[in-house]
Formats: C-alpha cells, sequence, structure tokens
C-alpha cells in the first residue's frame, strides 16, 4: 500500500512538472517587437538607426531623460523602475535606451524582462543610474564583470535618502552637478538570474537603508506595475547568450511588417470616405434638379405626362376643331410641347436647347393637324414638310443613349 502510495505521488509530482513547461514557453511567445510596435506608435516615432528602428516618445520636455518621470522600489526581483510615463513601462523592462544626435533620447528594442536595464554609480550621499548601452550581451548565469562605465551627463543623481518612494522628477539633481558628483561615487553593474527570470542586485539593500537612515520595505513586483518574464534558452545568439537588445535585422524586419499592415488596413477606409464615391451621386442630384426645374417652364414631364399635355390644348379646337386660325394659333403656345425630349433624362437639358426651332418649323404650314402630329410623333403622314419633325425627333432618338 505504501508502494502504491508513493509511486502516486511520484506520477503526480511529475504531471505537474511537465505541465509547467508549456505555461513558461506560452508567455514567452508573447513578447514580440510587432507588439511593441502597435502599442508605442500613438506616444512617439519610429525611426531608422544603426540598431534596425528605434523609437522616440513624442511631448517629453527639454533635458528629459530615461528613468527620470516615476520611482524605484525594492521587489523580490531587487530595485525596479515604476513608471508614470502614458506610454507605459516596457520601455524600461525590455530592451535599452540610447541617445541618439538627430532624434535623443529613443529606446532600442529588446525581448528579455528585468527590474530596470542600468548601470548604477553610488555613494552614501548619492545613487546614480544611466541606460546601459545595446551591445551589452552576457551569460544565461547574469552578468557580474566589471562595471560599465558611461559619460557623466547620461546618468541621473538623486540625494540617498530619496531614492525610494520618490518621483524622481522632483528630486534629481541638476545636470550641471553630475561631473562633480560622479567622481565622488562608486560604479557597480550586477545581474543575477533565478528561475530564468534576471534579478537586479547592484546595490544591496542594506547599503542604502544605512546611507538613507530609514528602513525599505520588499514590495511585491505588482505594486510597481510590472510583469516578470523568465527568459527563453539561447535568448540573444548563439553560445546561450543574452543580449538586452533584439537584431537589428530582426527589428527592422518587424517594423517593416507591421507600418506596411497598417498602411493596408488604412486604405480601405480612406477609400469609403473618398471623393470618387461621393460626386456621381452629387453630379446625379445636379441632372435630377435641373430636370425639376426644366420641367414647369416648358411643361416637359415624362412620357405618361407628354400624353396630357395636348389636352390642356385641345380645349380651344372643341369648338374650333375645323377652323384654320385658333389652330394656328396653338402652336404658339404649345411651342415648348411640341419638342418633347426622349424618355431618357439626360436628355432633357437638350430638349430646352431645340424646343424653339421644331415649333417654327411646324407653325408655317397652317394646317389644323399640326398639333395632334407634334403630340404623336409616330402618327405624321401628310405632306414632305410634316415629315420633317418626325425626322428630327428619330434622330434625337438615335443620340439617345440607351
Amino acid at each position: 500500500m505504501k508502494r502504491f502510495t508513493m509511486a502516486t505521488l511520484l506520477i503526480g509530482a511529475l504531471a505537474m512538472a511537465f505541465s509547467a513547461r508549456p505555461a513558461t514557453a506560452q508567455v514567452n511567445v508573447s513578447v514580440s517587437i510587432g507588439g511593441f510596435y502597435d502599442e508605442l506608435a500613438p506616444y512617439g516615432q519610429w525611426n531608422d538607426c544603426n540598431y534596425g528602428r528605434c523609437w522616440t516618445p513624442h511631448h517629453v520636455g527639454a533635458g528629459w531623460q530615461p528613468y527620470t518621470n516615476g520611482q524605484w522600489v525594492y521587489t523580490e526581483y531587487g530595485w525596479t523602475w515604476m513608471s508614470d510615463d502614458p506610454w507605459g513601462g516596457n520601455p524600461y523592462h525590455y530592451g535599452t535606451w540610447v541617445f541618439l544626435g538627430r532624434w535623443g533620447w529613443s529606446w532600442v528594442p529588446g525581448t528579455v524582462w528585468a527590474p530596470a536595464w542600468v548601470t548604477w554609480s553610488y555613494s552614501n550621499d548619492y545613487v546614480g543610474w544611466a541606460p546601459l548601452p545595446p551591445t551589452l550581451v552576457f551569460g544565461m548565469s547574469g552578468y557580474t564583470g566589471r562595471p560599465i562605465v558611461l559619460s557623466s551627463t547620461r546618468y541621473v543623481f538623486v540625494p540617498t535618502n530619496h531614492f525610494v518612494g520618490t518621483n524622481i522628477t522632483s528630486v534629481r539633481v541638476a545636470a550641471q552637478q553630475n561631473a562633480t558628483i560622479f567622481r565622488q561615487t562608486k560604479p557597480v553593474t550586477r545581474f543575477a538570474v533565478s528561475g530564468g527570470i534576471i534579478h537586479n542586485t547592484a546595490i544591496p539593500v542594506e547599503t542604502i537603508q544605512r546611507a538613507g537612515g530609514a528602513r525599505i520595505e520588499t514590495r511585491s513586483i505588482g505594486d510597481a506595475k510590472a510583469t516578470p518574464r523568465p527568459m527563453a534558452e539561447g535568448t540573444g545568439g548563439k553560445g546561450r547568450k543574452v543580449a538586452i537588445v533584439a537584431p537589428a535585422r530582426e527589428v527592422k524586419a518587424a517594423a517593416t511588417a507591421k507600418s506596411r499592415e497598417g498602411a493596408r488596413s488604412a486604405a480601405p477606409s480612406g477609400q469609403k470616405g473618398s471623393k470618387p464615391e461621393s460626386q456621381p451621386e452629387s453630379g446625379k442630384a445636379k441632372k435630377e434638379s435641373r430636370q425639376e426645374t426644366a420641367a414647369p417652364r416648358g411643361t416637359v414631364r415624362p412620357e405618361p405626362q407628354q400624353q396630357k399635355a395636348p389636352k390642356a390644348h385641345e380645349t380651344p379646337g372643341k369648338s374650333h376643331g375645323q377652323s384654320a386660325q385658333p389652330q394656328a394659333k396653338a402652336p404658339k403656345a404649345t411651342g415648348r410641347v411640341e419638342a418633347p425630349p426622349p424618355p431618357s433624362r439626360q436628355a432633357a437639358p437638350p430638349a430646352e436647347r431645340h424646343e424653339q426651332p421644331p415649333a417654327r418649323v411646324e407653325a408655317r404650314p397652317g394646317t389644323g393637324h399640326a398639333p395632334a402630329q407634334s403630340a404623336k410623333p409616330s402618327q405624321p403622314k401628310q405632306g414632305s414638310k410634316e415629315k420633317k419633325p418626325a425626322k428630327k425627333d428619330k434622330e434625337e432618338k438615335d443620340g439617345t443613349p440607351h
């Protein structure tokens, strides 16, 4: 019975161990350059640089430097930066920052998480830090080599007793004093790896507590608004090395693919509101408005109303149907009706231009059947002069688009 129980416990432990591995892999997959591109694009500009693509934030003040708008928090992963910048804290936990002469401080993407990618220089009176250079590569067990020292202008210094729990912008020492303070401090660079996650352990918390004269509480990584991620084996290249920035070729390829994807997604939305689609509607409305305004002037309507138009002029014909004088005057009043346009609406304007000449031609014969023939173009059979209006109507019909 004991053997069965031990075997069951062993199988359960192995199952839990194997089930935990896919979770780690799934977390690593979610970190991508393309995700950073979409996240940061609204807050800055992506530019070509020696590291592929670099991102420069917008709306930062003069003399702005990274790792200034926020505060330092000591967590189970060491000194962790908690950012107050509107574009979030990812640029402080992935990749690093570099000063470009044309763009100023710009972020170089990376996919390895750390509490903060900085090198330190501190004393009992001051603590300073600066972003690590993009060329840094170290082993999977961490970095304990020689301190990485940069120019004093790249550092941000604060008094040691205001190092923790205060927004750095309000307690930062003037940059003009950097050179003097830098000579009085000790540089140090150190990163440890535990459980595949990088820890920032360069400055012992006890040293800061003694210098500041106050106890520093260890806070949860969740309080620092950060999410640690274990690094994958072989991160950064060959020989199981860790590079704090992604290869330039991969960064540029991912950024280029994202920019093309954004251009393709923006094209259909631009065509929906473009002018070529709205112009035909406005032109059609203009033609319809012209027909509506032209109809009352010449009493020209579509074909059903054209047959009614002669009825308004047949009232004199009922009492004087056989007399030549009243019907000779009728063409003057119905001259505009005798040249109706073809059934198509597009021929309405030409009908207005040619309605006068046909009236004059038909008024000369003085025949009593002239109004009836003009109202029904298909029935003229008397006289060669009476056939001319019908021939002209036929030409207009032939020229009308079908």
